[in-house]
């Protein structure tokens, strides 16, 4: 039996206006899922409920065994990258990066930080501050800073999507190679239908709140990506 990396079971977010609407969806361990949908559809609350930004009205999280519904986002070994970077503006581009690692293993981990930073193309960025680089860039050391949190599963926020073309395929191409190095479980919230198909496993539509595509009842086909796993 394939083990459950991240579960929402039977959530339900009221916030007036709009509501998710009892959303079960589940994770497994080492499985990249794609979510996509219109703009508005509920799928950045997915991630915060997630993440541990918000409460849910009702229904659980659960990171595999565990009931996290109430635990701090810091309890919860994930890591959540926004569309919106949210870097701290008074640190550089290296203080960035490090400050997700423990202070304790922040030396053991230099030679990660700046394998990371090379692989992302931000090395020549790391004296800089947030404002003197650009969104795209900024996004790359949000991810960076993610990764080097050493999380199980890492939520992204259409966190490519101020990157080119290529640039995007490269980041795409490396957090390939660091979930299996890192043995990561990964949800990404993009509007790229070919990003889905190319990189996630599995691809969930949402819509007006509630899972439409991808859920249990309603099975969509393997992703390339999916298939070549399994032939391998």
């Amino acid at each position: 039996m394939t083990a459950t990396a991240l579960e929402w079971r039977r959530v339900t977010l009221d916030l007036g206006d709009f509501a998710l609407r009892d959303v079960s969806l589940c994770l497994e361990a080492g499985e990249w899922l794609a979510l996509v949908g219109p703009t508005g559809a509920g799928k950045t609350l997915l991630l915060e409920v997630a993440a541990g930004f918000r409460r849910p009205t009702a229904g659980t999280i659960r990171r595999g065994d565990r009931d996290v519904t109430a635990a701090p986002p810091e309890d919860r070994r994930l890591a959540y990258v926004p569309q919106d970077d949210l870097l701290f503006p008074h640190l550089d581009v290296h203080a960035n990066l490090a400050f997700a690692v423990p202070r304790r293993t922040r030396e053991a981990r230099r030679s990660d930080l700046l394998e990371v930073a090379a692989s992302l193309g931000i090395a020549h960025l790391l004296h800089r501050r947030p404002a003197a680089i650009s969104g795209g860039e900024a996004q790359r050391v949000a991810i960076g800073r993610a990764l080097l949190a050493n999380p199980e599963v890492l939520l992204l926020d259409e966190s490519t999507s101020a990157l080119d073309g290529d640039t995007r395929e490269i980041v795409g191409d490396f957090l390939e190679t660091q979930r299996t190095r890192r043995s990561l479980s990964i949800v990404q919230i993009t509007h790229d239908a070919s990003e889905a198909e190319r990189l996630a496993d599995r691809v969930v539509t949402v819509a007006e709140g509630r899972i439409v595509t991808g859920s249990p009842a309603v099975p969509i086909p393997l992703t390339p990506a999916a298939r070549r796993a399994r032939a391998s």
